[in-house]
């Protein structure tokens, strides 16, 4: 089996008479409603969720999910009336798991320059402690862009006095997001040049207790150093097994009291490959029905080929896509039967967190 190195895949929200990310009050004569977050895009008004938005609900799903600790933010910096200026969660990749996955960023004033103290120079420089996300998202946009808005027209009853009236736009559509997650560098973190990924004041003592090992030494004279979790390969499966998990039973969202809906994917695709594009995109369309674009996916299974290193998990709700049966079908191709397995959305990544990563 050829080594991979990232995960891509996409997925897809039935959004049914839902409002999962809001934008506050509307314009002109909307100035007196609710409305979704939106943008226009080849013509038409379409709403979407942001990635924040939808990667905070699948951090929240993932600590739900397995009882990790929690990476929780708090205020780290104040400006001079007092007020909160800088927020961050742990910064603490090693124990946190939250932060190995998405990211952190603590910046500090005069980063890359000489540091001082008591006003002479010292050999060191300051540091900016920053890791990047290896999990890359894209928005949730609406695959529907007309025929998806609505407005509901509520009342606030009294006790006494006039009902006073609200009003929520909200929309009916399928929404389609894609991610690729950097699966070499979970667990791994980078500490060299002006940008470090592990609190430098932390690493004695995670070494001290076993929990990372130095792995490599960039600059010895500058302590420019790589680190990595102590049984990496195993902790790497369970981090990215519990991740996918946790994306194939997602849940959160605004306005579920009013408009409760269910975000686990009715549609995930996801493979192994040894390079970081997102190659399983614009692979749905929905006008009147909601279809899989097959043709495309063949041509992208085609022109990737020597990039996948592994299957490739489609797994669908049953009588949610209108050409279902075509999907089936690939997994039967002379041509792509060996490479497709067609299941459920939640098998689809049981089967690949126990066939590509071995993690069950």
């Amino acid at each position: 089996m050829k080594e991979f190195t990232h995960i891509a895949g996409t997925f897809l929200i039935e959004a049914d008479g839902s409002f999962l990310n809001g934008a506050g009050l509307g314009d002109g004569e909307d100035r007196n409603v609710t409305v979704p977050k939106t943008l226009v895009y080849k013509g038409e008004k379409a709403p979407y969720v942001s990635a924040q938005a939808w990667k905070r609900w699948l951090r929240n799903t993932l600590i739900e999910e397995t009882g990790w600790d929690k990476s929780e933010l708090k205020a780290i910096g104040a400006n001079e009336k007092g007020n909160t200026n800088k927020i961050a969660g742990e910064l603490n990749p090693v124990e946190f798991v939250e932060d190995d996955i998405f990211g952190y960023m603590e910046a500090k004033g005069g980063q890359g320059k000489e540091t001082e103290e008591e006003g002479k120079k010292t050999s060191g420089k300051t540091r900016a402690l920053i890791r990047t996300s290896p999990f890359m998202a894209s928005i949730l946009l609406s695959l529907r862009k007309r025929g998806w808005k609505t407005v509901d027209e509520g009342f606030v009853h009294l006790k006494e006095g006039t009902p006073q009236p609200y009003s929520t736009m909200f929309y009916t559509t399928d929404l389609q997001g894609i991610f690729c997650l950097d699966y070499g560098r979970l667990g791994v973190f980078n500490n060299c040049g002006d940008r470090i990924e592990l609190d430098e004041n932390k690493v004695e003592k995670f070494i001290k207790d076993g929990l990372i090992e130095e792995i490599k030494v960039e600059d010895e004279k500058k302590n420019w150093k790589v680190y990595a979790l102590k049984n990496l390969n195993e902790e790497r499966k369970k981090r990215a097994g519990e991740l996918l998990k946790a994306l194939s039973v997602l849940r959160g969202g605004a306005k579920q009291a009013a408009f409760g809906t269910d975000l686990a994917p009715k549609a995930i695709i996801l493979a192994p490959l040894n390079c970081g594009n997102p190659i399983f995109n614009s692979l749905f369309i929905e006008e009147k029905e909601l279809l899989f674009k097959t043709e495309t996916f063949k041509e992208v299974l085609r022109d990737y080929k020597d990039r996948i290193t592994g299957n490739v998990y489609i797994g669908i709700r049953k009588g949610y896509i209108k050409n279902e049966q075509e999907i089936y079908d690939i997994s039967s191709d002379e041509e792509f039967k060996d490479l497709v397995v067609v299941t459920s959305p939640i098998d689809a990544v049981k089967k690949f967190n126990e066939r590509e990563l071995g993690y069950k």
